[in-house]
């Protein structure tokens, strides 16, 4: 089911207090007519892939793919059997866009698609920035950076490099954002970040100083309290899990795709499996709400947001 989001936080007057980035990002979340209903429920699983940065890439990625942790049975069910009918177990074959040409992949990959419309209820979020913006925190990225640490060290929480800082609170505002319009009062949720710096422990900080620090985020757009803010590394070879996970992974990738084509002019060479993934993209679904924003440099060097419009006839 999906209802018109309940307006816990009032978006529409973010003042100052507020990064620009939030309050950019904010201008259109408040615009989305419906999002999913996840008042019965229980718990929520949150999954997260970020991409875009590898060579040559024009935009860093962040997909969130925030589900009904009480209605994901059905899904896993008929996953099982995709994987035992794709021979996707032995040896275990995680679900990426990379290797969207191995066989077994490239076979299921449809099916896979119409499980997810089918059978998870829930928002896929990716949030797409140009790389010519250095820092979305600032003017000048040196400077940013300093400050984000200084702020991150004055909390408690030391050992951040300013780049690490910079995607964490990328990451962290849309997430928190997203899951203040979606929770309720008391309910369970549980994090799996994929294995990136943003979450790394090190000489100074850890895994832990991270969930911190979400944790702080998420009091800042949120009224009510969750009785669990759970927070994970992805658990090994486990295909439940993984197959979750799989959702933004192919978001983020579809995405970087459909932007470096469309924004950048630049030659997009698909493949069948990659058409399949922009439709799907493209295609609404009667339980999962897909949202695409991304935020660019125009020519006056001002940013720009707005939401990635995609059409079932890409």
């Amino acid at each position: 089911m999906r209802v018109r989001k309940q307006n816990r936080h009032d978006f529409k007057r973010m003042n100052d207090g507020y990064p620009l980035y939030a309050r950019l990002l904010a201008k259109y979340i408040y615009k989305i007519p419906e999002l999913p209903d996840f008042s019965a429920d229980d718990g929520l699983f949150i999954m997260s892939d970020f991409g875009g940065e590898h060579k040559g890439s024009d935009f860093s990625t962040y997909a969130f793919l925030i589900l009904s942790a009480d209605k994901r049975f059905v899904f896993e069910r008929y996953i099982k059997e995709l994987r035992g009918k794709h021979s996707l177990n032995e040896p275990f074959k995680e679900l990426n866009y990379k290797d969207l040409r191995y066989g077994p992949i490239k076979r299921a990959l449809s099916e896979y698609l119409d499980l997810v419309d089918k059978y998870i209820h829930g928002a896929l979020v990716t949030v797409s920035i140009d790389r010519s913006i250095e820092t979305v925190f600032g003017l000048d990225a040196k400077a940013s950076h300093k400050q984000l640490v200084e702020q991150l060290s004055n909390h408690g929480f030391s050992g951040w490099k300013g780049k690490d800082a910079e995607k964490l609170l990328r990451v962290l505002h849309p997430l928190c954002m997203f899951l203040s319009l979606l929770g309720h009062q008391g309910q369970k949720t549980l994090w799996l970040c994929d294995n990136d710096a943003i979450n790394e422990d090190g000489n100074e900080r850890s895994f832990e100083d991270t969930q911190k620090i979400y944790g702080n985020i998420l009091k800042m757009y949120c009224d009510y309290e969750f009785e669990i803010l759970g927070f994970a590394k992805p658990f090994k070879d486990d295909p439940l899990t993984s197959d979750l996970l799989s959702v933004t992974d192919f978001a983020a990738g579809t995405i970087q795709d459909i932007l470096q084509s469309h924004v950048k002019k630049k030659d997009y060479k698909g493949n069948d499996s990659k058409i399949k993934l922009v439709k799907w993209m493209a295609k609404e679904s009667r339980f999962l709400t897909k949202i695409n924003l991304v935020i660019t440099k125009q020519d006056d060097s001002n940013w720009g947001c707005g939401i990635v419009q995609l059409g079932e006839k890409i």
